[in-house]
């Protein structure tokens, strides 16, 4: 396939700055992610868009804003940017091996508008296409190619890169319209608030799961339950990993770790700190001096390939 196997961390790099590295020299990227423990990454989005297409082992459960998508192996999966996701590796199987492309937003929307796709709606959300599709079509084959050109000099990739993003979005939209598309398997319109709920107040530090269910009209055990099974993890644990995005990305533009502690939204500075340590094996004053010195993000990686 001429793509080399890497080892997906399951703490996905969080801040913006990181997570355009990866595309620092290129608009365009293609890995080879493969898991051999059973974990799930945790809520993250991405500044760039993203397709995964599983090639082999399990299928994969994603959760996004309430809905559970479960991609098997030769179907494909698009996540716009700046979408909150997460996804569960081991559904089927002990291991997972996925082709991710992960597309610079300027490339994306050049390459629609010259296909003059601006009106398409299934860019503003999650698509799945199913197996059928993605075979009729050779998206895997498109991969590798994509990855091929990621070798060729000069001005000319970028104007191949151009053509093969405009293949695929057209592609795509020829599968949506004739509804080549896998639906969502279970939709819960009041995990999707809750989301909503918890992206737009996580910076409240009285936050709490009671308060949550009272804003959303519901008990605090089917609203806990539903949350759960939805995006796979506790609504306390969603929020603790969704301030700790916004915590580091404070952290890496500078923020001191009070200020990036409090503006985050944590109620207690010191299990704050215990937190920070227990899921990234630094102090927060460590990973930003990390990040000031232009390091990759530096964590604790305990994911084995």
């Amino acid at each position: 396939m001429g793509l080399e196997r890497v080892t997906h961390y399951i703490d996905n790099i969080l801040t913006e700055a990181e997570a355009r590295m990866g595309l620092s020299d290129t608009r365009l990227l293609v890995t080879w992610y493969t898991n051999k423990k059973n974990e799930q990454s945790v809520v993250h989005s991405h500044p760039y868009h993203e397709l995964v297409l599983p090639i082999g082992g399990s299928t994969v459960r994603y959760s996004v804003d309430g809905s559970v998508y479960m991609v098997h192996v030769g179907e494909l999966i698009y996540f716009p940017s700046r979408i909150y996701h997460s996804g569960n590796f081991h559904i089927t199987d002990d291991h997972s091996d996925r082709l991710v492309i992960q597309i610079d937003d300027a490339l994306w929307q050049a390459a629609r508008r010259n296909a003059n796709l601006m009106n398409v709606s299934w860019m503003h959300d999650v698509a799945v296409l199913d197996g059928d599709v993605c075979k009729k079509w050779d998206f895997e084959s498109l991969f590798v190619r994509m990855a091929q050109s990621l070798y060729v000099p000069g001005p000319t990739r970028n104007q191949i890169f151009e053509a093969q993003v405009m293949e695929m979005q057209l592609l795509i939209t020829l599968a949506t319209g004739s509804g080549q598309t896998t639906a969502p398997s279970s939709t819960s319109m009041l995990v999707g608030r809750a989301v909503a709920y918890l992206q737009n107040h996580y910076q409240d530090a009285s936050l709490t799961t009671a308060q949550l269910a009272q804003e959303l009209y519901a008990s605090r055990e089917h609203l806990s339950r539903a949350f759960k099974e939805c995006t796979m993890e506790s609504i306390h644990g969603y929020l603790t990993h969704l301030r700790m995005q916004h915590c580091r990305k404070a952290l890496a533009e500078g923020a001191s770790v009070l200020s990036a502690c409090t503006e985050s939204g944590f109620p207690d500075y010191s299990s704050f700190l215990k937190t920070f340590r227990r899921l990234y094996g630094i102090t927060p004053a460590e990973y930003r001096v990390q990040c000031k010195q232009g390091g990759r993000n530096g964590l604790a990686e305990d994911q084995s390939p």
